[in-house]
């Protein structure tokens, strides 16, 4: 009897802990990691906000239309142990961003670095 009940025990806490890891998303799948772009633009917007920090910028084309771009991140809780602070990007800076492009072509991004007007490099 004790064994039956160690098993239900053991498979229920299995069930538990199991459920958060299934739901988060595999970014392999949205993301084309072998094919990086660079692009420079202006930042419209910085959140710093669960479960992913987001970065909207504005990028000018040779056209000289403007597409809007956003760019995912990591944790809040992590970009803040790296260093970032939310007074590093502003509306209005100008920044160079590179990341893992949209597979499906839309103008966002797994990022990886930016690089502000004055040098500084957020990765």
């Amino acid at each position: 009897m004790n064994k039956v009940f160690a098993g239900f025990a053991a498979g229920v806490i299995l069930l538990a802990v199991s459920g958060p890891l299934l739901g988060h998303h595999n970014s392999a799948a949205r993301y084309d990691k072998e094919h990086p772009v660079t692009v420079a633009g202006i930042v419209k917007e910085f959140r710093m906000i669960n479960p992913h920090a987001r970065i909207e910028f504005e990028v000018k084309e040779e056209s000289g239309s403007v597409v809007k771009w956003d760019a995912e991140s990591g944790s809040p809780s992590g970009l803040y142990r790296r260093g970032w602070r939310t007074e590093d990007l502003k509306p209005g800076d100008s920044v160079t961003v590179t990341g893992s492009p949209a597979v499906d072509g839309s103008k966002t991004m797994a990022l990886k670095k930016i690089v502000t007007a004055s040098g500084k490099e957020l990765v």
